[in-house]
């Protein structure tokens, strides 16, 4: 019988360790043995991973786990609200409990994806009062996600990656970005304001254009491509500008 690793297990899954000790504790998957998890165990967090994708509490995927023809209401514009609810109600240390909590409860693709990402544009979009406060609040929740995650990788196996901001339209963006890319398996550098060398050794290189690319920038972008450099433009704008764009200031 073939077994697996708890690396494998994640990877196939594409969640974090934590992710997967914290299904383990809620009796979502079965603790597996010394040789590791067996493809049965593998299925059920695959199955896990399935029902999450969703948006549902891990109590909620455990009573239809249990209970296969029960139906589930809420999913993520539930976990949406009930953030919005935090970040207009109670301090900022409830805020980070709740993202730590979300952040371990679900995959990071999922966690980015369909929770941070349509809460940041909510958030951004807002025109109603202290507007601005809640979007400060929760990009210092996404900060201080990032460094709890960032520490995490420092302990394990990861592939180093330089993440360089090229250019940035939204402050929050490039710091949920280098959480998905921890969550992927690599150990994120991301650049202060201004840099453009990493300070520690990496394998992957890529340019973060988040309001474009200058002139300049894309002649350097491709005279490390064509040296055969591992690096790649990324991000929500990576057109060319006449003008150099502001760049990120932390």
């Amino acid at each position: 019988m073939p077994y697996h690793s708890t690396d494998t297990v994640c990877g196939f899954a594409g969640i974090l360790p934590e992710t997967l000790r914290r299904w383990r504790r809620a009796g979502l998957v079965a603790t597996p043995g010394r040789p590791g998890y067996t493809d049965a165990q593998l299925s059920e967090v695959l199955r896990v991973r399935d029902l999450t994708a969703e948006g549902h509490r891990l109590c909620d995927v455990y009573a239809v786990m249990q209970w296969p023809a029960l139906t589930l209401s809420g999913g993520w514009a539930f976990r949406e609200e009930e953030m919005l609810l935090l970040l207009h109600r109670s301090p900022d240390e409830d805020v980070q409990t709740e993202m730590r909590k979300m952040a371990t409860d679900y995959c990071t693709e999922d966690f980015i994806n369909r929770y941070l990402r349509p809460l940041n544009l909510w958030l951004r979009s807002d025109l109603s009062s202290d507007a601005g406060g809640r979007l400060a609040r929760f990009h210092r929740s996404v900060l201080e996600q990032w460094r709890l995650m960032s520490q995490a990788a420092g302990g394990r196996r990861c592939a180093p990656l330089f993440l360089e901001a090229v250019s940035v339209s939204d402050e929050t963006e490039i710091w949920m970005e280098a959480i998905r890319l921890t969550g992927q398996g690599f150990r994120v550098e991301v650049a202060a304001a201004g840099q453009r060398t990493a300070h520690r050794r990496h394998e992957h290189h890529l340019m973060w254009c988040g309001n474009g690319i200058s002139p300049s920038d894309m002649r350097r972008y491709r005279l490390r491509a064509g040296a055969g450099e591992s690096v790649m433009l990324t991000g929500p704008d990576t057109g060319l500008r006449s003008a150099a764009p502001a760049r990120y200031v932390p």
